[in-house]
């Protein structure tokens, strides 16, 4: 392939955000088994206090926490090699300064992302007649009559991750891996 070609490949804000998403999925398919394992595991334990809400959303928050630590370290590895390959300077990027800050925003992110997560919680329990505690996840309740929770939670998944994600690619695009700037071209 030509220079000319691999260049509006790299800079390609399609195939750029095709790249991003894919990793996001990545990540997302991470975070999405090891918060669902963990809140089955410690559902007993984290519904012990009903009506402590600050309790559960600590413990959702570190559940998270998890996650995050599962699967940041891929993402950042990911974004610095292949999601965005159009950069001002790539050393900047592949740094351990980088990869601070690349790990400082990804936990703004999380901490956003827990927030929508306690809202979904406190909606489906607190402020509406659903009556359904997302943090009684289950991999068992796909297959019993409360599937409801299984739902709630995983739609309350996508939408803090839809968030999040936004959050991410626009503090990785527009900081963290930040395009050159364009030549202005001479005038005749």
């Amino acid at each position: 392939m030509s220079a000319r070609g691999t260049a509006n490949r790299d800079s390609s804000i399609f195939l750029e955000l095709v790249r991003f998403v894919l990793i996001g999925a990545y990540a997302t398919v991470i975070d999405y088994v090891v918060e669902v394992w963990l809140e089955s595991l410690l559902s007993g334990w984290i519904t012990s206090n009903p009506g402590n809400h600050l309790f559960a959303f600590m413990a959702t928050f570190v559940i998270g926490l998890v996650g995050f630590l599962f699967g940041t370290p891929a993402t950042w590895s990911l974004s610095a090699v292949w999601g965005f390959r159009n950069v001002e300077d790539e050393r900047k990027g592949k740094s351990l300064k980088g990869a601070l800050i690349f790990t400082a925003f990804a936990f703004a992110g999380l901490v956003l992302a827990s927030i929508i997560q306690f809202l979904g919680y406190m909606t489906c329990l607190e402020w509406t007649n659903l009556n359904i505690n997302i943090l009684n996840i289950n991999f068992s309740t796909l297959f019993k009559e409360d599937v409801a929770t299984f739902w709630a939670f995983t739609i309350i998944f996508v939408l803090k991750t839809v968030v999040s994600m936004t959050f991410n690619y626009l503090t990785r695009k527009f900081i963290i891996f930040r395009a050159p700037k364009k030549k202005e071209e001479p005038a005749e």
